[in-house]
């Protein structure tokens, strides 16, 4: 995965240990900072693909064990302006506490 390309305020609408939503502000100069409502996953860290036909703004993966300190919490963005984006472990090295992905809109 390239290197992330911005930062968002994240503040969860559960506990940080819970799936479910949280709102997400993108921090400029991101290209898009209108604020959406995204899915929250808490997940182990490993390889797989978020496609935009599976989740359409994008999500945000917490892993488990290794959730923010403080809530809201500023993670990085990786977006993809495609149909998918491929998440490795090399993510979850960089990004202990979390991060997400953001479908830029087209």
């Amino acid at each position: 995965m390239p290197d992330k390309d911005g930062d968002a305020i994240v503040t969860p609408y559960q506990l940080w240990t819970q799936d479910g939503t949280a709102l997400v502000a993108p921090l400029p100069p991101f290209p898009d900072t209108v604020g959406r409502t995204m899915p929250l996953d808490n997940r182990l860290a490993g390889t797989f693909t978020v496609r935009r036909s599976d989740r359409p703004l994008g999500i945000v993966l917490i892993p488990t064990g290794h959730e923010p300190a403080t809530s809201p919490a500023t993670l990085p963005i990786f977006a993809a302006s495609g149909d998918s984006i491929g998440v490795t472990g090399d993510n979850w090295v960089e990004c202990p506490d979390g991060f997400l992905i953001w479908f830029l809109t087209q």
